[in-house]
């Protein structure tokens, strides 16, 4: 396994569970009553549970036969270590290729909150994996061990969503699961990953550092991720000393993302934190378009005081935060066709327009407008503009 992890070494943070939460689900797993009858002496009707129960050191074999191992049996009573050690086991237990369990789970734990299509996990484990004729079988037998044991929960796509895997999988008719962790198996990889050695951070523990320190941190992040993780640097502070550096961090930020995060981060002040952004629309600039934009969306100003400037530059910020954090390819299918994105990211003046206008003129379902992002963009650059980081940049 540590082979596996080590080709995964950077690992989203991810939120756990408190650990009275955790033990319930241990509890209501109902495999975990039959390892336990079992290893109380009743008969088991599945083959799997006695090996189930020798290779997680339960039971072990005294004249044929199984028998309870003595220094284990605090294990049994304990339903969260018990599951642990259950889960640690499973490839073991099913006699599966070596590394599949570790590298199903931490597929699915990279992905975070979103579940992900049971087509599209597949395909990542036969790139893992030596691929041949068992490997679908034999990821399938474990994902219902894992299923089994309460791991992971099954649900299923809505028809848009199935749309969007056929296309992506390149199969008219792809299977309609889709696949996440529970809150107990992201709370085990954690602890694994951690004993291992591996960077695994938890959502909350970075609540000391900086917010520009935090704001690196949350660049590769999930929505979610960066919801939870700026709540809890929040909660860490008093609101009037979250929204002085949240402010500070506002004027010094050099990216959009940047800026996102601190006015995402006054949000979770409450009231100083509308009345801090509103000081720094007052200023003016990028920084007051962006902060003026946020305001409205939060319905903390009249819509209509806001200005086209604001209007204009805080959303092309907006669209540059988005675009690094992957979502702005996105946003482009659900504009409203008579929303003319080019004309705004042109008039804009922001020092990333050119970078959107790319991704409009490559990614935007309106080829009309895709193409007209596209002429934009070669008069901007012919009349002497330049993208970030480069000479002459406007």
């Amino acid at each position: 396994m540590s082979e596996t992890w080590e080709q995964d070494a950077k690992m989203p943070p991810v939120l756990l569970r408190p650990e009275a939460e955790l033990r319930k689900a241990a509890e209501q797993s109902p495999l975990l009553d039959e390892v336990r009858g079992y290893v109380a002496g009743s008969d088991a009707g599945d083959p799997l549970i006695p090996r189930w129960a020798e290779v997680s050191g339960l039971v072990r074999v005294v004249d044929g036969k199984h028998v309870p191992v003595e220094e284990n049996a605090t294990l049994v009573d304990d339903p969260l270590r018990l599951w642990e050690r259950l889960y640690s086991t499973i490839g073991e237990a099913e006699l599966l290729p070596f590394g599949l369990v570790a590298t199903i789970t931490l597929t699915l734990y990279r992905s975070g909150p979103v579940a992900m299509p049971v087509e599209l996990l597949f395909e990542a484990i036969e790139l893992a994996q030596a691929p041949d004729e068992s490997t679908r079988y034999a990821t399938s037998v474990a994902l219902d061990l894992l299923e089994r044991l309460g791991a992971i929960e099954k649900g299923t796509a809505d028809p848009a969503g199935l749309a969007l895997i056929a296309e992506i999988a390149g199969k008219p008719d792809p299977s309609p699961h889709v696949l996440s962790l529970t809150p107990i198996a992201v709370w085990a990889i954690n602890r694994a990953l951690r004993e291992a050695g591996m960077d695994a951070p938890v959502i909350g523990e970075a609540a000391e550092k900086s917010l520009g320190e935090l704001s690196t941190r949350l660049a590769a992040s999930g929505p979610g991720v960066i919801d939870a993780e700026l709540k809890a640097w929040v909660r860490h502070r008093s609101p009037s000393g979250a929204a002085a550096e949240a402010s500070a961090f506002l004027h010094a930020a050099r990216l959009p993302v940047e800026r996102l995060f601190a006015l995402i981060t006054l949000g979770e002040t409450g009231e100083i934190g509308l009345e801090t952004a509103a000081r720094v629309r007052a200023e003016g600039g990028l920084v007051g378009a962006a902060a003026a934009m946020w305001l409205s969306e939060r319905g903390a100003v009249d819509r209509e005081t806001i200005t086209r400037d604001e209007v204009v530059l805080g959303m092309a910020d907006h669209y540059a935060a988005m675009h690094a954090l992957g979502a702005f390819v996105h946003q482009l299918a659900d504009m409203d066709d008579r929303f003319d994105v080019v004309d705004l990211l042109t008039s804009s003046g922001h020092p990333d327009r050119l970078e959107l206008l790319d991704v409009v003129g490559t990614d935007h379902p309106d080829r009309k407008m895709a193409k007209k992002a596209r002429t934009a963009s070669f008069k901007l650059r012919s009349s002497g503009v330049r993208g970030p980081g480069q000479r002459g940049d406007a």
